[in-house]
């Protein structure tokens, strides 16, 4: 759930791509592999998407675009001390598509667009816009952008009766009625007894972002970024022991989180290459504060092939109520929140990548006879990960750095983009 809810927002703030002035077609694919070691399972996720772009007069565009999720694993059906051995296996499929319109002048430029999305046990639906403006000279770009979800995501439907340790966690079998129209209902059997319903989810993402060019080879952007969660935020399939135990996991109703991101670019005009260089820093009201530091370098070799390099290190504390199964099970309460999501736990991962960019420009002739640039990208990532000992404490081995790391490989996830990108 909460891939799909940054997916969500992601659509929404990336519309600035979709307001380019040149009719273009783009598709692309996504091949996500994370293993763990035995019998813990794994997940594999199968990410297409496409975009076709119009220009609707001198000032208008149009932009469609889909995009699907074709996910399978496997997971610990149980967050618990000796979990390290068992998974079940499950799979699911996500359709989601988006529209959106964007009017552009000499200097300024606003999108509006809407997303819907819909799987099995979750629904998608968000509104957006982004306008972004050039500053007299052309050296300053500055960019605001906001979207609101209001999503829903399906639980058991006697959870709200009792209290959270006594809250069942979904598991494949329950039905979960499709949405009709844009909304999930209740499903009732046939003796009156509502097995599954519907749960509100809404989503407020707001980015400011200014662009400044600090010479003719070098910029430097700064966004900062926020959102506001609520309604229920647990997964419903995961389950956590507490004692002898297993409830469906259970999380604050709301979560504040904001980031501040800089970037800095120089283009090296003797070797033909750029240099990069990110930072980020996260907070939210969960007690998660988090940061990464990202060094990528682009080469040209020759006019037509870019080469992209790229490292990126990142950790983060755990939420406040994080604590490992070990602790879980054994300590006399485990407080009003808890949860076995391996993201609210003390993490640092290293990602290292290298992306290809083969450019090919029509000269008198359309490339493949259609298309004025054609562009082809095909991109690769290795995950590295330690999941750290949560609660201070020295490497347990019962705790969450044994749940998802066992044996000596630290290698998580590796992905595999390919795209196609045609302006005509």
């Amino acid at each position: 759930m909460r891939l799909q809810l940054a997916l969500a927002a992601a659509l929404a703030l990336s519309a600035p791509k979709l307001a380019a002035a040149e009719d273009r077609a783009e598709v692309s694919t996504t091949f996500f592999v994370e293993s763990r070691a035995g019998e813990k399972g794994g997940l594999t996720v199968i990410h297409p998407q496409a975009l076709l772009g119009f220009d609707v007069g001198n000032h208008v565009d149009l932009a469609i675009a889909y995009a699907a999720d074709a996910v399978t694993g496997a997971t610990a059906s149980v967050y618990q001390a000796d979990a390290i051995s068992s998974a079940t296996t499950f799979s699911d499929f996500r359709n989601e598509g988006t529209l959106s319109l964007g009017f552009r002048g000499k200097r300024s430029r606003i999108t509006f667009s809407g997303t819907f999305g819909v799987e099995r046990d979750y629904i998608t639906r968000a509104v957006g816009g982004v306008a972004s403006i050039d500053l007299p000279g052309r050296n300053t770009t500055v960019s605001l952008a906001y979207s609101h979800g209001f999503d829903q995501v399906c639980d058991r439907g006697d959870n709200n009766a009792g209290s959270p340790l006594a809250a069942r966690a979904l598991i494949g079998a329950d039905p979960c009625e499709k949405p009709n129209l844009f909304y999930g209902s209740d499903h009732i059997d046939e003796m009156g007894v509502k097995l599954t319903t519907w749960r509100d989810v809404t989503i407020d993402t707001a980015q400011a972002t200014i662009t400044q060019n600090l010479s003719p080879t070098m910029n430097l952007q700064v966004a900062l970024f926020g959102q506001i969660q609520n309604g229920f935020l647990s997964n419903p399939y995961r389950r956590v022991r507490i004692g002898s135990n297993s409830p469906q996991e259970h999380v604050p109703a709301t979560r504040d989180r904001w980031s501040l991101t800089a970037r800095v670019n120089r283009y090296l005009p003797r070797l033909k290459g750029a240099a990069h260089f990110e930072a980020r820093f996260y907070d939210d009201t969960w007690g998660v504060i988090g940061g990464n530091v990202e060094m990528a370098y682009s080469q040209y070799l020759g006019k037509p092939l870019l080469v992209r390099l790229f490292a990126r290190l990142y950790q983060q504390t755990a939420a406040t109520f994080f604590k490992d199964a070990f602790f879980y099970e054994t300590e006399a309460g485990a407080g009003e929140f808890f949860t076995g999501d391996r993201e609210l736990s003390p993490v640092r991962n290293v990602t290292l990548g290298a992306k290809l960019t083969l450019i090919t420009v029509g000269g008198s002739k359309p490339v493949w006879g259609l298309f004025d640039k054609l562009q082809l990208n095909l991109r690769g990532e290795m995950m590295l990960i330690d999941v750290l000992p949560a609660n201070n404490l020295d490497k347990n081995p019962m705790g969450i750095d044994q749940q998802f790391i066992y044996g000596t490989s630290l290698i998580d996830a590796v992905t595999l983009q390919l795209g196609l990108l045609g302006n005509y």
